[in-house]
């Protein structure tokens, strides 16, 4: 195993921009994902999903091409789903997505990846067994198709695969694999074997903690956990003349924390949510959906303040320093507005600057 120091560095923030999904009109997205480039944001994530659930107002575009018409704006910002999963696509074609998308972006491909949810998967007959063995084998083999001239494995998932290529590769050796890691296995596998964090529904300290989980499990394989991206996935609204309208803007997403009721009740130990149904298994037609979707009310007042960046500018910065202190390298925000363009602006004026200045 190799050996070596870690030395403390000083965290560079990053800042990159989410696109949830439902999407709502195409020609926003363009103008949003052109803006945050221009005033400073290093990448583009765009959720992976045929369906989302429950419906709302907009379309699950196909991730690969939406990011690909996205390559053909814009110049810099890295691309990256948030996340895909290792069920709808066989690892080869996979592969050959974000090597297209890597040519096409001239370097600038990611993949982000997670265990799946039902919503996209079993309603279409696919098998989300084994996920967590299968998301493994997935990362292994994405990267084999991306270096080797031919891939041989007998897999458990995939049969038998026999001296397979695919016939584009990416520019990058290999491009950048994010895990959507939310439990303690894909905190290790992410230690292990991926190049970034991409985790949801954190508050600054359950971040800190879960974190520790990474670097340990990096350093037990002889990896340097510094070469790892820490981002964190959360909404941001500024509104400097009424803060509190910011934190209304979020107010749909509450139901999202009883479906992710162990990282809520990691936030706060009391609250002892219902861990039942969560993002990966909830269907509207379980007879106890209603009682689960019931427990918003039981929320803390200041649920959405502490895992998001929401407020006026200041609170904004204060929020970001706090995942900063807890070891995030990035944060990857879904704007939120209410004056999307202003939020954009005040990251180029003031909060990137701000970050920029600590850096010195």
């Amino acid at each position: 195993m190799e050996v070596f120091k870690i030395q403390t560095i000083l965290i560079i923030m990053k800042f990159g921009f989410s696109i949830p999904v439902p999407t709502p009109r195409l020609d926003y997205m363009y103008e949003g994902a052109k803006k945050a480039e221009q005033c400073g944001f290093e990448y583009v994530f765009y959720a992976d999903h045929t369906v989302m659930l429950p419906p709302g107002p907009g379309t699950c575009f196909d991730a690969f091409m939406f990011l690909t018409s996205i390559a053909m704006i814009t110049n810099k910002a890295k691309l990256c789903t948030g996340v895909s999963d290792p069920h709808r696509f066989h690892p080869a074609l996979m592969a050959q997505k974000v090597a297209t998308l890597d040519q096409i972006s001239n370097g600038r491909a990611m993949i982000g990846l997670g265990a799946g949810e039902k919503m996209n998967v079993d309603m279409y007959g696919l098998n989300r067994d084994k996920s967590i063995s299968k998301l493994r084998e997935y990362i292994e083999l994405l990267r084999e198709f991306w270096t080797k001239r031919k891939v041989s494995r007998k897999s458990d998932f995939w049969g038998n695969i026999h001296r397979a290529y695919i016939q584009v590769k990416p520019i990058q050796n290999t491009p950048p694999i994010y895990i959507a890691a939310n439990s303690p296995k894909t905190r290790q596998m992410t230690g292990e074997l991926g190049d970034g964090w991409y985790p949801f529904v954190e508050s600054a300290r359950s971040f800190k903690e879960n974190k520790k989980e990474i670097v340990e499990a990096a350093k037990k394989v002889g990896r340097n956990p510094e070469e790892i991206d820490y981002t964190y996935n959360c909404f941001v609204a500024i509104d400097n003349e009424t803060p509190e309208n910011a934190v209304k803007r979020c107010e749909f997403f509450r139901v999202s924390y009883v479906l992710n009721p162990t990282k809520t009740n990691q936030i706060y130990p009391d609250l002892c949510l219902p861990t039942d149904y969560t993002i990966h298994n909830f269907d509207m037609q379980v007879k106890d959906a209603t009682k689960q979707l019931s427990c918003i009310d039981n929320l803390p007042e200041t649920i959405l303040q502490d895992t998001n960046c929401l407020g006026s500018t200041d609170d904004v910065i204060a929020s970001i320093e706090k995942f900063k202190e807890a070891g995030a390298t990035a944060m990857i925000l879904m704007n939120r507005g209410p004056d999307i363009n202003q939020v954009y602006e005040i990251f180029r004026n003031e909060i990137i600057p701000y970050f920029k200045e600590l850096e010195k």
